[in-house]
């Protein structure tokens, strides 16, 4: 009777090791979505004395608009070794406005009652390495992100007076930034249902820098899943590539998801 007992529970343990530690020995997480954003802020370029700053809105007629982002993240087993998530937001805007003051940017000024165009592009990768601390029906992920932004702000504009008379002024947004990253998502057992916050941190060197998630979802048993949620980033430059920034990205998103 012991022997069956004990050749039972080791038959049922062979059965369910692939479905209980199938996760946590490898897991691909792969998702991508739509965000609508909304901008603000000013940016003010230090390379030019007694430079004025640009209001986002005002004076560039920027506002946001639609953007997107793509991840992929590698879940594994392999002890001290951490998990790797790879991001990719595409964050660009153009607008055109009508100068009200005059405008120094990029080593250029551009005269009140100029019309200017303004192509911004703010689209960032992020290389997170991370651990799970809890992964249960409560999870927790702590690490470190490496931000890297690879875009830049460009301003041309003429005269309405003088339209051949065009002026033209490029930045580049190319810096990487370290960051602190975590993550907490409760499961509702047995339904699929889960809720979260996810987000990257940092204030010193001259960058303030925060950028947070606020999500809800549903996984479907095959894997495939839907998320919705808020995301709100906020960025302080002081003297960063010659720039000084105070600027604020928030909306609402929309994103497909699958895991295997």
């Amino acid at each position: 009777m012991k022997a069956l007992a004990s050749a039972t529970l080791v038959g049922l343990g062979l059965c369910l090791t692939p479905v209980t530690y199938g996760d946590t020995l490898f897991g691909l997480y792969i998702g991508g979505g739509s965000i609508d954003y909304d901008m603000s802020g000013e940016i003010k370029d230090l390379e030019q004395e007694d430079a004025n700053s640009l209001d986002l809105e005002d004076d560039l007629g920027l506002e946001g608009e639609a953007g997107s982002y793509l991840y992929i993240a590698l879940e594994h087993g392999i002890p001290i070794v951490p998990n790797v998530k790879v991001a990719f937001s595409d964050i660009t805007e153009t607008a055109t406005n009508l100068t009200d003051n005059e405008i120094d940017f990029g080593g250029e000024t551009f005269p009140a009652d100029s019309r200017i165009r303004t192509d911004l592009d703010f689209s960032h990768y992020d290389f997170t390495f991370y651990y799970e601390l809890l992964d249960n029906w409560v999870n927790l992920d702590l690490g470190l992100t490496v931000r890297q932004l690879d875009g830049e702000m460009e301003i041309q504009g003429y005269q309405i007076s003088s339209p051949s008379f065009v002026i033209s002024a490029k930045e580049d947004l190319d810096f990487a930034v370290p960051l602190l990253y975590g993550k907490a998502q409760f499961d509702l057992p047995l339904t699929g249902l889960y809720a979260g916050v996810e987000g990257n941190w940092i204030g010193a060197g001259g960058t303030q820098l925060y950028d947070l998630w606020g999500k809800v979802g549903y996984t479907f048993a095959f894997g495939l899943g839907l998320e919705a949620g808020m995301r709100k980033m906020a960025i302080e430059l002081d003297d960063v590539e010659d720039l000084d920034a105070d600027v604020t990205l928030e909306g609402t998103y929309l994103a497909a998801t699958f895991h295997f």
